[in-house]
C-alpha cells in the first residue's frame, strides 16, 4: 500500500480540505483500486487508520481520526 498526496490543497490560504490523494495497491486484497472516491469532511488520518488496521497494526485512534474510512474494499 502506498499513499501519495499533499497535506494542503490550496497553498496560498493553507486550506487542508479536499486533499488530492492517491492510494495505490491492493493491500493483499484489503483495498479495491481503480476508483475515485470522495469523502466529505473526513480527516486524512481516517485513511491512515484504515491502512494501519489492514496491515495488522490494530489501533482505535490516530491523531484526529474519527474512525476508519468506508468502502475501500467494496463498491
Amino acid at each position: 500500500m502506498v499513499v501519495y498526496g499533499s497535506s494542503i490543497s490550496e497553498g496560498n490560504s493553507h486550506v487542508h480540505t479536499k486533499l488530492p490523494v492517491v492510494q495505490a495497491g491492493r493491500g493483499d486484497g484489503s483495498f479495491k483500486p481503480g476508483r475515485h472516491i470522495v469523502y466529505p469532511e473526513t480527516p486524512m488520518t481516517n485513511l491512515y487508520l484504515s491502512m494501519l488496521n489492514k496491515m495488522g497494526v490494530h489501533t482505535e485512534k490516530l491523531g484526529d481520526s474519527t474512525g476508519e474510512t468506508n468502502h475501500l474494499a467494496d463498491v
